[in-house]
């Protein structure tokens, strides 16, 4: 079949002087159904091959005019492309030196004249197909090497009879080497690679020699730049025979970038990218794999639960850079106060580092593996606050932050890792609550106390829409001439499951989760509500007064909420009264002073509720635009006895009078209190020696039963209720 491997019909380029034996060839190759390009000399024939398409194969005669055959094929070997053209010399001259000289300049074959076309024919045939097999194996070589290159592969045998090792160009490459007889042996590898390896790479090839098993090895060498670089070796065995010796043939790849990619995403995964210490993730597997040595420990251990105090407000004052800046420089104060006693590990080759992790936010946990007790965990916890005790230089600005640090021992205190990390974090709230900086142990009771604030939590989610809430009322009167002048609204709550529940205790959640400010509405708006209606229904009462928290008080919208509920519920605004603690106008008394105009320019009335208990500066008091102080009961309890609490109250009664401010005292009990209050001309008074507060319903009779009282036996009886917290 006279096709190339393309499936055309051959091509044939034909060069000789000799025109009589050109055209019995050319006649038997168009016989044959091949295509036919002739030229009459070397020359010639380089101008035919300067356009495609190029022939299947050249008939070179070696005796030409202008450029003889030997010149023509050192030419054509020469051009790009023509390397691997099959090249047939035809001569009469049958001289060994002239065959010498052919092949020297490249010929593919030689054939003598006179020529047999016959033969010729399948000459031809077999160098085109010969000639197309070099060709495609030539590009799958290139292809071959082009791949290795890219994925940064080489290959290499191994002679096992001689033990000689080679190695491909790609794969000393990778090593670092050069083709020499010194890489024909093990030595050169082995002396590359990484000493922690060496052992293992020598066992490997080892093996490999005595169990003909294909087999995969990941090593570490070091290159000639003095870089670590890692390689995978892939090994397949070849049987031999009596004529092929027994080969291993195997490949190298260099896997550097694809570890570093890996490291990288296992960095991303398991390791904070701002401290560099280990998340989340890597904790909590770290801690389980800690938790399954136990039972064959029998040690104890520990977890430290840390969390930065008032973190949030250096966010907000100094900015997020700052903030990140805080984090890492704990990070560091925290690793550099631990010691290698504190971090015994019960894994070889584990990083001290990966003891500690940054949970999220400010949040940072600590494993100690083993402990011999509780007091060992307590020593590290006061070395972490003692390092975390200096300034912290920010961005120019020296900050000063406390951690609280919750600490449960295992298997104590359970033997999971989210049961132990729960218990650490509710340990650490308890040290919150008890004051910050400091550090306190998990035990059950805080459970229980975390299970019923859960679910005082998710009751009080629903109070509003199950209508549980409900207020209660205390009156307040005049000091002299014991009038009713308002009444002060109080939150009640009353959960079906819960029962009872005293607003010192759902009150703190309502503001840490943000409820405070619907509940905070509903209670302006049902106490406006509910005057509106007393007043219309002939009532004497001049205010109701209700307080309001700092969620509510800093909220932008809240001046705008008081004059929408007094527009819906047509209250004269007068007849408000709001009460703030001296901490929340103290937090930020600049924005409070713009608040409290705007609240006034409604014509509501202000008052400081607590007052004393607190710090305020009286440069900004006297610039707060508020209508009364309240002397708060812990002044007024015992005063008739006590001179601190006396001189503090009648020292509030004279600056209030000072700033023509009026002046409530809560928590009056006794007449003895009264008379005390009364003869130093405090204005009004409130407490149980009148009356406790009553619900809704009660009200009325309340107003009815102190005017007939107090008008019979003037500010002389009690109501005798039981003495509740207001």
């Amino acid at each position: 079949m006279n096709k190339n491997p393309d499936g055309e019909r051959i091509r044939v380029l034909i060069v000789d002087d000799d025109i009589t034996s050109r055209y019995l060839v050319v006649a038997a190759l168009e016989q044959a159904e091949m295509d036919v390009m002739e030229a009459d000399h070397g020359q010639e024939a380089l101008t035919l091959l300067g356009d495609p398409p190029w022939p299947d194969i050249v008939l070179l005669d070696v005796m030409m005019p202008v450029m003889d055959g030997f010149a023509a094929c050192a030419r054509i070997r020469a051009m790009p492309g023509g390397a691997h053209l099959p090249i047939l010399m035809m001569t009469g001259l049958d001289d060994e030196a002239s065959i010498a000289r052919a092949y020297e300049s490249g010929a593919t074959d030689f054939v003598g004249k006179p020529l047999s076309t016959q033969l010729l024919l399948h000459r031809i045939r077999y160098m085109v197909r010969a000639g197309a097999a070099a060709e495609a194996l030539l590009h799958s070589q290139r292809r071959l090497t082009a791949a290795q290159r890219m994925a940064r592969i080489g290959h290499w045998e191994w002679d096992l009879s001689t033990g000689h090792l080679w190695w491909s160009e790609q794969a000393l490459d990778i090593l670092g080497g050069r083709a020499s007889n010194e890489w024909r042996s093990l030595d050169p590898l082995l002396a590359s690679t990484h000493a922690r390896d060496k052992a293992r790479v020598a066992a490997w090839f080892e093996t490999l020699a005595r169990t003909l098993a294909p087999a995969e090895l990941t090593h570490c060498i070091i290159g000639p730049d003095g870089e670590e670089r890692y390689l995978r070796q892939f090994v397949e065995p070849h049987q031999g025979d009596a004529t092929r010796p027994l080969r291993l043939y195997g490949a190298v790849q260099d896997i550097t970038r694809l570890r570093e990619a890996e490291d990288h995403i296992h960095r991303l995964a398991y390791f904070d990218s701002l401290t560099g210490l280990p998340n989340r993730v890597f904790f909590l597997q770290f801690l389980e794999q800690t938790l399954k040595l136990i039972p064959r420990h029998q040690r104890p251990g520990a977890l430290l639960f840390l969390d930065l105090d008032n973190f949030k407000q250096v966010n907000d004052t100094l900015g997020h850079p700052s903030g990140d800046l805080l984090l890492q420089s704990v990070a560091e104060r925290l690793v550099g106060s631990l010691r290698a006693v504190d971090l015994v590990s019960r894994f070889e080759g584990v990083d001290e580092r990966q003891h500690l992790a940054r949970l999220g936010g400010d949040e940072f946990a600590l494993l100690l593996p083993e402990i011999n007790c509780s007091q060992d965990a307590a020593r590290v916890a006061t070395r972490i606050l003692d390092a975390l005790s200096a300034p912290f230089s920010l961005l120019g600005n020296d900050v000063v932050i406390s951690p609280s640090i919750g600490i449960t021992v295992f298997p104590e205190d359970g033997t999971g890792a989210s049961d132990l990390l729960r218990n650490s974090d509710l340990a650490m709230y308890h040290a919150k609550r008890a004051g910050k900086n400091t550090f306190k142990f998990f035990d059950a009771s805080l459970n229980q106390a975390a299970l019923t604030r859960l679910r005082t939590e998710n009751a009080l989610r629903h109070a509003l829409e199950n209508a549980e809430l409900r207020l209660h009322f205390q009156p307040q009167l005049d000091a002299r001439t014991s009038q009713m002048q308002g009444l002060e609204a109080l939150l009640r709550w009353h959960n079906p499951e819960l029962g009872e529940i005293s607003p010192m205790v759902f009150i703190p959640i309502a503001e840490e989760t943000g409820l405070i400010l619907s509940i905070g509405e509903w209670v302006m708006r049902s106490a406006c509500q509910q005057l509106r209606e007393w007043q219309a229904q002939g009532h004497r009462i001049q205010r109701v007064a209700v307080n309001v928290s700092a969620c509510q008080f800093k909220d932008k919208t809240f001046t705008h909420q008081v004059e929408r509920i007094l527009a819906e519920t047509g209250l004269d605004p007068s007849c408000l009264e709001l009460e703030l603690t001296e901490s929340i106008l103290m937090g930020h008394a600049e924005e409070s002073i713009q608040t409290l105009h705007q609240l006034k320019a409604l014509g509501v009335q202000l008052a400081i509720d607590d007052f004393g208990t607190g710090y305020s500066s009286l440069s900004y008091l006297k610039r707060f635009p508020i209508d009364r102080l309240k002397i708060d009961k812990s002044f007024i309890y015992n005063i008739e006895n006590d001179r601190n609490n006396a001189a503090i109250a009648q020292a509030v009664i004279a600056m209030a009078a000072t700033m023509s401010l009026h002046v409530t005292a809560e928590g009056v009990e006794t007449l003895e209190q009264l008379q005390f209050l009364s003869a130093r001309s405090c204005g009004e008074v409130q407490g149980f020696l009148f009356s406790k507060p009553v619900p809704v319903e009660e009200v009325p009779e309340t107003i009815r039963r102190l005017h007939k009282t107090l008008h019979r036996t003037p500010l002389e009886s009690s109501d005798g209720g039981s003495r509740e917290p207001e």
